[in-house]
């Protein structure tokens, strides 16, 4: 059976019909049945399902990426446009007060980026959370990694995103972040959030875990826009290593370094952008 991925929210369009771009990423996927990936803030999830033609009712289950508010803000709206109970896969660390402190010249700003709901008001919405630690299996076809492997040390380069524990702000681990690796006709498929644990981390740590050495496509938010320029180097290189034959950076990847990926990767590059659709 062939997977069928849809860019459901993004930061921009790609089709000329009533879509709605956002800061934010959300794709649905379509295989043995029917899974969405992310919710982006929810400005444009369920109007842009409906207008691609695909059903909230179909949907079987939820997975979440990370607990930052582009990519959670849907999820209400979507367990109450679908009805009855519905099962979220996340990492508990997503519910975290996550935020990000932005530089104004004199002191940070500090501002909320986390889950905009409490989780007791997801659960009255419908939400049945499902706890993912590790690597683990969603479905037959699709599997989930968390608690990606780091080197000893590792900080995120992005030094504006933060957590507060015991009401302290410090440094978000990304323990939380949540990508995907799905079984398809064509081989394994990645699927990224924002890739906070980082690309090349995620890869290599799928590999190990899978054991595949070749990834046939990888899709979805890198967080390179602020990356250091080896490191993006270092993903491009990734990307080659395990032979990725499509590449379809989004969201968080920025406009310079999703420039630099399509010249490198030429034919093998797709934007990813709303209404995109990937099948393997």
């Amino acid at each position: 059976m062939k997977t069928k991925i849809t860019v459901i929210c993004e930061n921009s369009v790609m089709l000329p019909f009533p879509l709605i771009a956002e800061h934010g990423l959300s794709f649905l996927i379509e295989n043995e049945d029917v899974t969405l990936y992310d919710t982006g803030q929810g400005f444009g999830v369920i109007n842009n399902l409906k207008a691609l033609g695909k059903s909230s009712g179909a949907i079987e289950r939820i997975i979440i990426s990370h607990g930052h508010y582009d990519h959670t803000g849907g999820l209400v709206p979507v367990l109450q446009e679908r009805g009855g109970t519905t099962p979220v896969f996340i990492h508990p660390d997503a519910f975290n007060d996550k935020c990000a402190l932005i530089p104004t010249g004199a002191d940070p700003i500090e501002v909320p980026i986390g889950m905009k709901a409490s989780r007791t008001d997801y659960e009255n919405a419908g939400a049945s959370f499902q706890p993912v630690r590790g690597f683990q299996k969603i479905t037959g076809l699709i599997s989930a990694i968390t608690e990606v492997k780091r080197p000893a040390g590792w900080k995120t380069w992005d030094v504006r995103l933060k957590h507060k524990v015991n009401g302290k702000v410090t440094d978000d681990p990304f323990d939380d972040d949540l990508s995907l690796v799905l079984s398809t006709e064509s081989g394994p498929v990645v699927l990224l959030g924002c890739a906070h644990a980082g690309i090349v981390e995620i890869l290599d740590d799928l590999a190990e875990k899978t054991g595949h050495r070749e990834f046939h496509a990888v899709i979805g938010g890198t967080h390179l826009e602020t990356a250091p320029a080896d490191y993006t180097e270092k993903a491009i290189d990734a990307l080659k290593r395990y032979k990725v034959k499509k590449v379809a950076v989004s969201h968080c990847t920025g406009f310079n370094v999703a420039c630099r990926f399509s010249s490198e990767f030429k034919n093998e590059f797709s934007p990813a952008s709303v209404g995109a659709v990937f099948e393997f």
